[in-house]
């Protein structure tokens, strides 16, 4: 009897495969594979294959979240940057596009630096998305910024979810691409802290412009535009009266650190989110993301400047400093040179080549 019910559930079994297999058939003979399309992700734009197979939770009107990250130039030295920037992101294997926004005038036919740097670029670099636009200005404050409005320009690549812009005069240390599924928010950004008092109340501290998470959009595009050109402040100014009450703030430590910070003492603003800890030079950089050149009255790297400048403001090292199982001795100073040294070593090996002629 038990013999008798195998052999009729093999035999069910056996029809049901074989009804399958020409179901299947059929399908085939029907729909030719030529015909049979299946979604195809690649680096440059898959939000899947970036985070391990997982998707951002949000919804939005593209099939596929796209994200980028975005440098602007308005001189040969912050286009060598830019390119510098965006070949750390390749060394550190990001997965998303890279947005180079540039002044109009340089796709204009001549023999001027910057016009021969963008044909280099595009065929040392094809994978670079160029974006020309119409330079943004003001006569406020410093000249070094008077051209940094144009940033604002990130705010209308409407093909993207979100894309995280940075000032060229940064250096990338490490894969950002995490950073894409912080919550959503029009601007995400972190406070300028070393212009904020320690003890101020936090809707008094200034937001920092220098590396913004942005969601494009039309209508803030306009927005800011319309403000920058008004008031001729500077895009701090603007920033912080358009989005102070509305910016979700990132936290500033990894992804604001000044190259200043190493010079100072007192950590206490920088580790303000984390003052149980001790600083520690050698760590912070080994975690940090992104570090921004900044070390008044020194010039920018890229800048004429003597080795006795150099030596003036390097960080101090006390004589009686020892090393630490965790960091060298003079920890500080040794990771503020090597930030110094690094540029160098990829000016020279990323900045020569976009000169040359074709």
């Amino acid at each position: 009897m038990l013999l008798s019910v195998k052999r009729t559930i093999i035999a069910t079994c056996t029809v049901a495969l074989c009804v399958l297999l020409l179901g299947f058939n059929v399908l085939i003979a029907k729909y030719p594979a030529e015909r049979v399309a299946f979604p195809i992700t690649t680096a440059g734009n898959s939000s899947r294959k970036a985070f391990g197979g997982l998707n951002p939770h949000w919804t939005t009107e593209q099939l596929e979240p796209r994200f980028a990250y975005v440098q602007y130039a308005t001189d040969f030295d912050y286009l060598c940057n830019a390119i510098m920037n965006f070949a750390r992101l390749d060394r550190f294997a990001t997965q998303f596009d890279q947005v180079l926004i540039h002044p109009k005038d340089w796709e204009e036919p001549g023999t001027s630096r910057e016009h021969n740097a963008l044909i280099n670029i595009r065929k040392l670099y094809p994978h670079i998305n160029l974006r020309a636009v119409d330079v943004l200005s003001t006569s406020s404050g410093d000249p070094t910024w008077h051209k940094s409005l144009t940033k604002f320009h990130a705010f209308a690549l409407t093909e993207y979810t979100r894309v995280l812009i940075f000032d060229s005069d940064s250096m990338v240390l490490n894969n950002m691409d995490h950073y894409f599924l912080a919550p959503l928010a029009p601007v995400a950004v972190p406070r300028a802290y070393w212009l904020n008092d320690k003890n101020s109340n936090v809707k008094d501290q200034m937001l920092g412009s220098h590396v913004m998470l942005i969601e494009p959009n039309e209508a803030n595009y306009q927005l800011i535009i319309n403000e920058a050109a008004s008031s001729g402040a500077f895009d701090m100014e603007v920033l912080n009266h358009l989005f102070w009450d509305s910016a979700m703030i990132l936290p500033h430590r990894r992804i604001a650190l000044l190259t200043g910070e190493f010079r100072n003492k007192d950590h206490d603003r920088y580790m303000s989110e984390n003052k149980h800890e001790e600083w520690n030079a050698m760590a912070e950089v080994s975690r940090a993301y992104l570090v921004h050149f900044s070390d008044w009255p020194l010039p920018k790297p890229w800048l004429q400047h003597s080795d006795a400048q150099m030596k003036a403001v390097q960080p101090e090292c006390d004589e009686n400093e020892v090393e630490k199982s965790d960091r060298p001795r003079c920890a500080d100073r040794v990771m503020w040179l090597g930030f110094y040294e690094d540029y160098y070593h990829d000016q020279k090996e990323v900045c020569a080549p976009l000169t040359n002629s074709l």
